[in-house]
């Protein structure tokens, strides 16, 4: 019949234990409790628990009791509860969220953290909280999260508060000091298994200036720098081609100051061999060997200050910029021992604007004109490199040293760098000294100017690797090929140095040097470096 009659039961329900003096079971899911003590406490006895004189329960729902009195430690209290419902879903379930109590000399007495915890589905969730003050302040956050396995998981917080403070200053004549402001924060990650090959993420922390210092009890208000980051990435052909698109946002509390990049798109192409055949047959062609790679940026910018920003300034404070850079390389076929790499790169900047700066003798300042339009820049580079290896072997036929080998790297290389930006430069006074100096007209773009003048130079590099064989000591096999060991001396000892030839004087680079080197058995790595 599925009913029955219990007596002394104990029960458990979720998170709740019950026992009671009679039970009586009317079908399979529900039951009537007479005389039950119910508590969260799984001791027995229970540190605390309800005496109520009736009770209904149902499985996997919840459980109605008429009045109940509260015990501690056995002792009932003086409080009765006319009633009580208790939820006993399992798992993620929908309710009130508690307040705690606050009271603030600014704000006034109030309840932070009343709210509702939403759930939407199995992937999405909704918790909503309100602050409420007194004085008249209050403050709403929403904030949805959302997971899915294998796919993406994030967080959306969104949060409105109008502040209505107690004004202690004496500075204004107003009572109370009102402020709206706003804060947007968003986190976004993307599982690497649910696209191969493309990526997202999102990490967003934005909103007014004056949020964080009208916070109460929270670190936050400390915090005088924002930043804001998206991120979208795909790689394609193996790895051979990569897009990146992003924007950015940062912001400085203390003086109003936001700057948004938005957006910022990057392509980059890996080095690839336009007269390489598909099916190589036979020995390559020395042309075959032309490697050429790209890579450009493109970015866009506007900063504004929050006290004085409006959409119809927009346009004016907008930047924009790109940068291009096309480097081409050979390696030819040695020539007896020595390996020659020819080189050329190109690089153009594009600009949104150019300025236009001169010295005003009447007034004692310097008066800019700026051009808004589409601008270039441009700039290349040649070179050819050599290089070579030298090696050296000392054999030893006594003591523990079997042999030393040195080893020789020397490279020569050329370089030359057209002047083709002097045109962008000017002389330009900046006081009543008459003293010039040379200013690019692009400074200010978001892309940065490239230098002025030329350069033709040859640099020198000598790298040294010097290592030794030795008897193995604990070699306890026999083996020829275990009975010495090769260590490292030095890993690397360089000395490089430049002239440039088109320099009016002389004009030799710095000598650098580096040293690398393994000590106590290559256990400790030394590096040294001077120039």
């Amino acid at each position: 019949s599925k009913k029955g009659i219990l007596k002394n039961t104990f029960y458990n329900e979720g998170e709740i234990f019950v026992k009671a003096d009679i039970v009586k079971k009317i079908d399979s899911n529900s039951l009537f409790a007479k005389d039950a003590r119910f508590t969260t406490c799984n001791l027995e006895p229970p540190h605390f628990d309800f005496h109520a004189f009736k009770m209904k329960m149902i499985t996997g729902k919840l459980a109605v009791s008429g009045p109940a009195i509260p015990e501690f430690e056995g002792v009932p209290m003086p409080v009765i509860i006319p009633f009580g419902i208790y939820p006993l879903t399992r798992g993620r379930h929908s309710g009130f969220l508690p307040p705690t109590f606050e009271q603030n000399n600014a704000y006034g007495l109030g309840f932070n953290g009343l709210g509702y915890y939403k759930v939407v589905n199995d992937y999405w969730d909704v918790t909503t909280r309100a602050n409420i003050y007194s004085y008249g302040g209050y403050m709403i956050s929403v904030n949805p999260n959302y997971y899915k396995r294998y796919k993406y998981r994030g967080s959306l917080n969104l949060q409105y508060q109008f502040t209505k403070m107690l004004n202690t200053s004496g500075i204004s004549r107003d009572e109370y000091t009102k402020s709206t402001t706003i804060h947007i924060g968003w986190s976004h990650s993307m599982d690497s298994k649910a696209r191969p090959g493309v990526s997202f993420s999102a990490n967003v922390n934005a909103g007014s200036t004056k949020y964080n210092s009208y916070l109460t009890n929270n670190l936050q208000n400390i915090q005088n720098q924002l930043s804001s980051s998206i991120t979208w990435a795909k790689t394609w052909d193996e790895g051979k081609y990569n897009l990146s698109l992003a924007a950015n946002h940062n912001q400085n509390n203390n003086t109003h100051l936001i700057n948004v990049q938005l957006p910022t798109a990057n392509f980059s192409m890996a080095t690839v061999n336009p007269f390489q055949k598909k099916e190589q047959v036979g020995k390559a062609k020395w042309y075959e060997n032309l490697g050429i790679s790209y890579n450009g940026t493109v970015m866009n910018q506007f900063s504004f200050y929050d006290t004085a920003f409006s959409a119809a300034q927009l346009p004016a404070p907008l930047l924009w910029g790109a940068q291009h850079q096309i480097p081409i390389t050979l390696t030819l076929p040695a020539v007896g021992p020595f390996l020659f790499t020819p080189s050329i790169s190109y690089a153009q900047n594009w600009y949104s604007r150019k300025m236009e700066r001169h010295w005003v003798d009447s007034s004692e300042t310097i008066d800019t004109t700026i051009s808004r339009g589409f601008f270039a820049a441009q700039q290349m580079s040649f070179g050819i490199s050599m290089n070579t290896r030298i090696f050296g072997t000392v054999n030893f036929k006594h003591g523990k040293v079997k042999a030393i080998r040195h080893e020789i790297r020397p490279t020569i290389s050329l370089n030359f760098q057209p002047d083709m930006n002097s045109q962008n430069y000017e002389s330009l006074q900046t006081d009543t000294s008459s003293l010039r100096r040379r200013v690019s007209k692009f400074e200010g773009n978001i892309v940065g100017a490239f230098g002025e003048g030329s350069f033709g130079g040859i640099n020198f590099g000598l790298d040294n690797i010097l290592q030794m064989k030795k008897v193995n000591d604990k070699d306890t096999t026999g083996d020829p090929e275990n009975a010495t060991k090769k260590v490292s001396l030095i890993d690397g000892l360089s000395i490089n140095t430049g002239y440039n030839l088109i320099a009016d004087s002389l004009n030799w680079s710095p000598i650098s040097i580096s040293f690398r080197t393994a000590l106590f058995n290559n256990k400790m790595n030394v590096n040294a470096s001077m120039s």
